[in-house]
């Protein structure tokens, strides 16, 4: 594992410089359309080919067009939106091609035989304005929070230990969330050199908040939205739609990179993927990416029947790829989309990431709420946030990704990364996990998760989904790949 991370090292110092240049090129070039579009034009051979150099270990010809096909939507779409140069200096130069990052990464590896998690998925508080339908986190008008130091030391250690410059932020309502006079804005600016997705219900985005948000450029909102007005406001409110609409035209207006965060159910997945929705959120208003998260009976009334079953999964798959290789733009869906991420991200993966809730629950993702640490005990016992790499609960997952094709060169029929969820696609390799290290459901989540019929509902659409979407994987990928 160490040779390797090396010659990956290595390879990526010689990339480091070719890159560096191509942004700067573009970011001179994107004032201007015709200039932008005849730049990609010639561009794309260049950066294709550089995908490919850098994907020296994958071997699959499908999954190595998936993760190229990916990236130029990423940067088609950066493009189209004019994102601010300040923006993309972070993401570029301080995520993608920071050579401290890299150095620390290397550090890391030598230290502990892998390389660290890419980002951390925080809710510094459950306090949130809305009471949505279904809502994952079950987030409330309750008060409950991490602490102003507890959160900013969670940034600075991961930042300082893994060179890590990119934070999710989630809720509650991350922009209700203050403590000892400071809100998330203030630990943006604190930790101005990092870039923080924050998953917001956009109501709140005006004034002073919108004000900051242009000045700091180091926050890209991700707006919730389930459809279109019908759809948005019958699961979030009546006139959240028309609210947060002028949101987004405000952002886009000042030049505030924005994206959207969709929860894709049996009843709204062909309105979420359809010509009106995408021309609407990213032709009209400007969106820059946006994230499909498939339903997750967890948290507020569980309803596993939401789920979108195989053939709606794999319609979504169609659809999904069709709109990023013809449209090129990024719209990610982290189920269907697991080619792209060499399948499950959680449980502090190198390269992947980890969820803290605002009571300081560590969980290996936010929709798997079973945790066997909390970061405010960690931190009490003097103890510090690299203790997560000790926890059995999380090397057991780690564990079982790697024997489900990660880090594996060649993957097979049974490595299946159109169903690579451990606690939704093998819900009974989770529970056996949960049982064996004892972890915890945490607090927000309906009872009934732990329920013999709610188990027995989740085995029963594994077996279909392993029986629809694995002989289409094998098809797809194996065969032709």
């Amino acid at each position: 594992m160490i040779k390797k991370f090396k010659e990956n090292f290595s390879r990526d110092n010689r990339l480091r410089r070719i890159y560096t240049l191509l942004i700067d090129l573009i970011l001179l070039a994107s004032r201007r359309r015709l200039i932008r579009e005849m730049l990609l034009k010639l561009l794309t051979p260049v950066v294709r080919k550089s995908i490919s150099l850098s994907q020296t270990q994958v071997f699959n010809k499908r999954i190595l067009a998936d993760k190229t096909d990916m990236m130029m939507a990423v940067i088609y779409s950066a493009m189209r939106a004019r994102v601010n140069k300040k923006t993309v200096k972070i993401l570029m130069k301080n995520i993608f091609l920071n050579y401290k990052r890299k150095q620390k990464e290397f550090n890391f590896s030598e230290r502990y035989g892998f390389a660290p998690p890419s980002f951390i998925t925080i809710s510094p508080g459950k306090q949130c304005n809305l009471k949505c339908l279904y809502c994952y986190a079950n987030a409330t008008t309750d008060e409950e929070k991490l602490s102003y130091e507890v959160f900013s030391r969670i940034i600075g250690e991961a930042k300082n230990e893994w060179g890590t410059h990119f934070f999710v932020i989630s809720g509650g309502e991350p922009f209700l969330w203050k403590d000892k006079g400071y809100t998330l804005l203030d630990v943006a600016q604190q930790y101005n050199d990092c870039l923080f997705l924050v998953y917001t219900n956009g109501t709140l985005l005006k004034e002073k908040i919108l004000e900051r948000l242009i000045r700091l450029r180091n926050i890209l909102p991700a707006i919730s939205v389930e459809g279109m007005e019908d759809a948005t406001d019958r699961r979030r409110g009546r006139g959240i739609f028309k609210r947060i609409v002028e949101v987004m035209k405000a952002l886009n207006k000042n030049g505030v990179a924005f994206g959207i965060s969709v929860t894709a159910t049996s009843q709204n997945y062909k309105e979420v993927l359809s010509d009106e929705f995408i021309d609407f959120y990213f032709k009209r208003f400007g969106a820059s990416f946006g994230w499909i998260f498939h339903y997750m009976p967890i948290g507020r009334q569980p309803r596993p029947s939401l789920m979108p079953g195989p053939e709606e999964r794999l319609w979504m798959w169609h659809r999904t790829w069709e709109i990023i290789r013809k449209d090129k733009v990024l719209l990610a869906d982290f189920w269907n989309h697991g080619t792209v991420s060499s399948g499950c991200i959680s449980a502090a993966r190198p390269g992947g990431y980890f969820y803290i809730d605002w009571n300081g629950n560590i969980t290996p993702c936010v929709f798997f709420p079973y945790s066997t640490m909390n970061i405010n005990k960690i931190y009490q016992s003097g103890k510090t946030l690299n203790v997560i790499f000790e926890d059995p609960f999380f090397s057991a997952i780690r564990r079982w990704q790697e024997s489900y094709g990660y880090q594996s060169s060649r993957v097979d029929s049974e490595s299946d990364w159109l169903r690579p969820c451990p606690i939704r696609d093998h819900h009974q390799i989770a529970r056996q996990l949960i049982e064996k290290y004892q972890a915890k459901l945490i607090d927000g989540n309906d009872p009934v998760i732990n329920s013999s019929e709610y188990r027995n509902e989740l085995y029963s659409f594994d077996k279909k989904l392993k029986m629809q979407v694995g002989s289409f994987w094998r098809k797809e990928y194996i065969e032709n790949g």
